[in-house]
This record gives C-alpha cells, sequence and structure tokens, in this order.
C-alpha cells in the first residue's frame, strides 16, 4: 500500500511530465503555425539553468535570395549588393533614423517639413537612384516586387516573379532571379568605382 509521501510524490512526477508534454506540444503546434507561413521551424529540447526540461520553438524566415545563395544560386557579390540596395531603401525613406523608432519620444513638432531628413538618408537616396536609373525596367520592377514585404518569402517568391514576369517555368524564375541580383551587383559596383 502507498504511503502519502509516495502518491504526492508520484502525483508531481505525473504533474511535471504533463507539463513536459504540454509544452512540447504547445512548441510544436507554434512551429506548424510558423511553417504555414513559409518559415522554416524547428523544437528544440533545453534545460535550463536548474535543469529543468523546456521546449524552445526555433524559426528562420528565409526569402529567395536567401535560399539562392544557400544553394550557389547567386554569386555572395550579388545577394550582397541586394541587400545592400534593401537597407538604402529603408534608410532613404527614413525607416532607419532614430525618429522612426517606436519607443522614441517625439518632443517638439518645429521646424519646416523635411528637417529631420538627415545625411545618411541623402546619401541612400542617392545610391538608390543611382540603381534604378540604370537597372533595366524589367529588372527594377521584379526587384521592387520582390522587395515588398512577404514577396520574396520561401512559399511565395514563386507567385511573385510569376506575377512580375508572366514566367511560368521554375528554373526560368530562377533564372531572372539571378541575373536581376547580378545586375544590381554590377550597377554597385559600378557606383563604387565611380566614387573612387
Amino acid at each position: 500500500m502507498a504511503t502519502a509521501r509516495t502518491r504526492k510524490h508520484r502525483a508531481r512526477v505525473w504533474a511535471a511530465a504533463e507539463a513536459r508534454r504540454l509544452a512540447k506540444r504547445a512548441a510544436e503546434q507554434d512551429a506548424k503555425r510558423l511553417r504555414a507561413t513559409g518559415a522554416e521551424a524547428d523544437v528544440l529540447m533545453a534545460r535550463d539553468e536548474k535543469g529543468k526540461v523546456t521546449y524552445i520553438t526555433r524559426a528562420r524566415r528565409i526569402d529567395v535570395f536567401q535560399l539562392l545563395l544557400e544553394r550557389d544560386g547567386i554569386s555572395l557579390d550579388a545577394f550582397n549588393a541586394v541587400r545592400a540596395y534593401e537597407q538604402d531603401v529603408a534608410t532613404a525613406a527614413g525607416a532607419n533614423t532614430p525618429e522612426r523608432r517606436p519607443d522614441h519620444i517625439r518632443a517638439s513638432t518645429e521646424g519646416a517639413p523635411g528637417q529631420n531628413i538627415g545625411q545618411q538618408q541623402i546619401e541612400a537616396s542617392k545610391r538608390v537612384q543611382f540603381v534604378d536609373d540604370r537597372l533595366p525596367p524589367r529588372d527594377l520592377k521584379l526587384l521592387t516586387a520582390l522587395l515588398h514585404e512577404g514577396a520574396a518569402y520561401l512559399q511565395q517568391w514563386r507567385a511573385t516573379v510569376q506575377a512580375v514576369t508572366g514566367e511560368r517555368n521554375e528554373a526560368a524564375q530562377t533564372a531572372r532571379v539571378r541575373a536581376m541580383a547580378e545586375n544590381v551587383a554590377d550597377i554597385r559596383r559600378m557606383k563604387r568605382k565611380e566614387a573612387a
């Protein structure tokens, strides 16, 4: 016959096992939800500082440029050029300025419109304009579409390329993105040579 102490111990063990099972199930559901949005997701088992088992959902949302880079579909130079262009677009739009941070307090509304534009925004805008002026119109249209939020994610990029170019063949879609990224890299190299 089990003593009260033994019953309490068993109850704690079963409660802990049930808590782990529920935590794992919640992490797996979270991973499933993230996969449905196009992210790569894994559930990892970890131990905290007290040795307690926890489950962590690790996710990574990759886009077509990251995918092609990992599969040797585009060069590192082309990948970096597209990322730099993307960063310049954000900077030129003012998305990277301190005033746009959600925790920034706007203490003053004084001054003329546009007064809060910094030199970084101006330089980024010039780099964006340099690429936009030299990139073929079909490539610029594709680049702009792919840099729109969510359009280049793993499960969406082919539909985006098809919508912009009309191309249905998967190999040709990949080639279009590769050629566009290489063109961006060539133009940015041209800009660096011109600046030197």
